[in-house]
């Protein structure tokens, strides 16, 4: 996202919040699987309690601060920034973005969090209705993802809704979340076994599977938005998902060992608090390296962005659950 809002060339747009919903839809359910198969359920008051503290402090900072700076830059707040913050304090600037189409002061980046934050209202409660039963789980996600996916189709082609609307707003993108939700499930229980063994045990597939994502970018960059909803949305959670397995099984291996490395690592740790200053951070360089190479400006933006994800590390809660994750796939599928 960062190199994207840099606008850096051949950096595809959206790529990186639908890998961030997929992905997080994928851990949230692994560790929810995880604490109902060690303690025979969920608390859905933890599940809260572990969300706020690691989501909660770090933002309202950052919505803090920035509104602070903007107060001191314009001095009396217009009527459209009081929305666009009051919007995003309450975690529902998507659908304000939706409605709008424009949300000024750096904080349009919002709406993805405001999705996960959606998704996270309902996700526990759905789970523990579920978790006794993750056949019938699983039945019901597939139903409930090729839903909105026809929904989705309907929107763009039969109602001719924005995309605006289509892009940003929970109805239209939560089946990315639920496609990493059913990753996580299938391979708790372990089906298809065969069809994961090879997927996830050959270099070769995993960089067919890289090369139909960038096939799909393609396609998209040259149909545009009929691709994008028709095609794109659809598939492309579940090449990410596929596409996921195959390094986490494969992360030992030459190809995609570096996801491994500590700085990789710590860099995920942080990507959170980098999300969210990455507005202001891209600013910044650009400001101080006016007329520079973007190789510079680019790299500068990183390091700034790091040093503010830095700045907002945390120790993670108490409640268990949210350490690991990489390990128990790893020995879910096993590389040959």
């Amino acid at each position: 996202m960062i190199l994207n809002h840099l606008e850096v060339a051949y950096v595809p747009d959206g790529r990186g919040v639908l890998t961030f919903f997929v992905l997080s839809g994928f851990l949230i359910t692994w560790i929810l699987l995880n604490e109902s198969r060690r303690c025979g359920d969920i608390s859905v008051k933890n599940f809260y309690i572990r969300r706020v503290l690691r989501i909660f402090p770090a933002f309202y900072v950052f919505w803090f601060l920035h509104l602070l700076a903007l107060a001191l830059v314009q001095r009396a707040l217009t009527k459209s920034a009081v929305a666009d913050y009051a919007s995003s304090f309450f975690y529902v600037s998507n659908y304000h973005l939706a409605l709008s189409h424009v949300v000024h002061h750096s904080i349009a980046h919002t709406w993805a969090l405001s999705i996960e934050e959606q998704f996270y209202l309902f996700w526990p409660l759905l789970f523990a209705f579920y978790q006794s039963d993750l056949r019938r789980f699983s039945r019901f996600l597939i139903v409930v993802i090729c839903a909105i996916d026809l929904y989705r189709i309907v929107l763009f082609f039969g109602l001719h809704v924005t995309d605006a609307w289509l892009n940003v707003t929970f109805d239209s993108r939560v089946d990315h979340l639920l496609v990493g939700c059913l990753l996580a499930i299938s391979l708790k229980r372990g089906v298809l076994p065969r069809f994961w063994e090879f997927i996830a045990s050959r270099l070769w597939v995993s960089a067919a599977t890289l090369g139909l994502i960038i096939g799909s970018i393609a396609l998209n960059d040259h149909y545009h938005a009929r691709y994008k909803y028709a095609v794109g949305f659809v598939v492309d959670p579940w090449l990410t998902a596929l596409f996921m397995v195959q390094v986490i099984a494969l992360g030992r291996t030459c190809l995609w060992g570096w996801l491994n490395w500590r700085v990789t690592s710590y860099l995920g740790r942080i990507s959170y608090s980098m999300f969210l200053y990455h507005g202001f951070t891209n600013r910044l360089a650009v400001y101080l390296l006016k007329g520079s190479p973007k190789f510079l400006v680019v790299i500068t933006a990183i390091c700034l962005a790091t040093l503010c994800g830095t700045a907002f590390l945390r120790l993670k809660s108490k409640f268990p659950g949210t350490r690991n994750v990489a390990a128990p796939l790893q020995t879910t599928i096993q590389p040959a």
